[in-house]
């Protein structure tokens, strides 16, 4: 087993009662504040994405140094990340990466510029075909040699309208949902039975659901019946009966069988009050601070008296921008809607800048969690 520093189980089975709380809207003595940690000081994205091995031993290393700096909170987690567009690759697509080797890959180019070839597609399979073999390699070994303490967060899949963005060309797309909207149902259904299908790959080689912090990317852990989750950034282009369309009744099959789930959209959110009118409960939204910020309210009543929003801060914010930010979403959401922050941190901030950006934003969400009406016992 690689070795990290000791983790009191005890104390993470606090953290995780707290985040329980958090999804049943029952009172907390604060928000918890949460991180996800890189470190590109010895090797660059590009090298972590490609080796699996080595991305395995940067995330040790960010384990031990998140709990060494966050006095609470933190869950430990392994993330396993090839990029953004693993059921692109199945279908065939390359790997585009830019000449930053820190720049996020993505899909290389389209494959479809015709609505007709969708009825041509072949369903790929879910443990052999594009980067699904190097994800379940390596969540499996994550599974094996991690303490059961450490959770492992599922694979960045990108939801059923990701996909689709990644595999037909853009105009073409905006222009199928009202030219060719069977079509467009078509590969919809066919892309979300493959991402199920991935799904259950995913929770086998993890080692069980438990194991995991949800079904997708987000490294915020979830109870056991609340793991659900999907990524619907293109839904921040789509009017909010487009997204009734061709969003709620996809994103529903991925989520089926749990109590609760999140979803992901980086923002801005035209389709913030019907993100809850899925048939799970969509008890969380995680999004971007930068692209949501001007959602508040819109978030504030869609998710008031339940649920909760997790904030990224994940532009580079300074730890000033970080503290008003969040001072900002506090003052807006309160007393009726909570949310968390989560911390995009990398090796530029010394140990100090974490302690004391973490110090700053718990006095924040303490207060914040004394304002809030929480569900009564």
């Amino acid at each position: 087993m690689d070795q990290t520093v000791e983790i009191d189980s005890r104390e993470i089975d606090k953290r995780k009662h707290t985040i329980t709380r958090i999804w049943e809207h029952k009172k907390v003595n604060h928000i918890p504040i949460s991180v996800w940690m890189d470190d590109f000081s010895t090797s660059t994205l590009r090298e972590q994405c490609e080796d699996g091995r080595l991305q395995f031993d940067v995330m040790v290393k960010n384990i031990n140094r998140c709990l060494k700096c966050l006095p609470d909170d933190y869950i430990p987690y392994v993330r396993i990340w090839p990029g953004y567009m693993t059921i692109a690759t199945m279908f065939g697509m390359a790997v585009h990466w830019s000449d930053d080797p820190n720049q996020a890959p993505g899909a290389d180019g389209y494959l479809i510029d015709d609505m007709n070839e969708v009825y041509n597609m072949v369903l790929p399979d879910p443990v052999h075909d594009g980067l699904m073999p190097h994800n379940l390699q390596w969540l499996d070994y994550a599974n094996r040699h991690m303490p059961k303490t450490v959770h492992l967060t599922g694979i960045d899949l990108g939801g059923p309208l990701n996909t689709v963005k990644d595999l037909i060309d853009t105009n073409l797309m905006y222009t199928a949902f009202i030219d060719t909207p069977d079509a467009m149902r078509y590969f919809l259904d066919m892309v979300t039975e493959l991402q199920i299908r991935c799904n259950r790959e995913i929770i086998k080689a993890a080692g069980g659901l438990e194991r995991l912090t949800c079904t997708d990317f987000d490294p915020i852990w979830a109870p056991p019946m609340n793991k659900g989750f999907v990524s619907d950034d293109v839904c921040a282009s789509l009017s909010p009966s487009m997204f009734e369309e061709f969003s709620i009744p996809y994103n529903n099959r991925i989520i089926a069988g749990f109590n609760g789930a999140r979803i992901h959209n980086c923002g801005p959110n035209p389709s913030a009050y019907l993100y809850p009118e899925h048939t799970v409960d969509v008890m969380g939204l995680n999004c971007s601070f930068k692209y949501s910020k001007d959602d508040l309210h819109r978030l504030k009543e869609a998710f008031g008296g339940r649920g909760f929003i997790e904030f990224n801060f994940d532009n580079e914010e300074t730890p000033e921008e970080i503290v008003s930010g969040y001072e900002q979403i506090a003052n807006t959401l309160s007393p009726d809607t909570v949310a968390l922050p989560l911390l995009f941190l990398n090796e530029t901030w010394t140990d100090d800048n974490i302690r004391a950006v973490y110090t700053d934003l718990r006095k924040i969400s303490e207060h914040y969690a004394e304002e809030i009406i929480w569900n009564e016992e």
